[in-house]
């Protein structure tokens, strides 16, 4: 398996197996703490071979600094069928998120596991604005 596109952004969607992106983003600046960020997507594109053809659980965390988790794990299964090409399968995954509180400035991170297995962190940035 190999994470084509892991990323956050103010929208995503998936759309017929074509998956669009807009306003890609790492950081949030807020004016004073706690925030609340209205909306927000994680996007992934993850590509499979032919011999990883099948039933697949995956999960996505968010956690603070302390590795605290800030809203409940969103896990769920995905089904790779067998490659028409015979070679690759794309699945698409798109999470959305509304009115996420943070606590406190700092490096928060999604967390995203496939089988159980830890695949990639997305690191995300909040920042006292200026």
């Amino acid at each position: 398996m190999e994470i084509e596109i892991f990323t956050l952004a103010d929208f995503a969607q998936d759309n017929h197996s074509k998956l669009t992106i807009v306003g890609t983003f790492d950081s949030i600046h807020a004016k004073q703490f706690p925030c609340v960020h209205p909306s927000c997507t994680v996007a992934t594109r993850l590509r499979f071979s032919a011999k990883e053809a099948g039933d697949h659980a995956f999960r996505l965390r968010l956690i603070d600094t302390d590795g605290k988790e800030l809203i409940k794990p969103i896990e769920g299964n995905i089904n790779i069928p067998v490659p028409a090409n015979g070679q690759v399968a794309t699945i698409n995954v798109v999470m959305n998120f509304a009115q996420m509180k943070f606590d406190k400035p700092g490096r928060y991170s999604f967390e995203l596991y496939i089988d159980d297995e830890w695949k990639s962190g997305l690191p995300l940035f909040l920042h006292i604005a200026s």
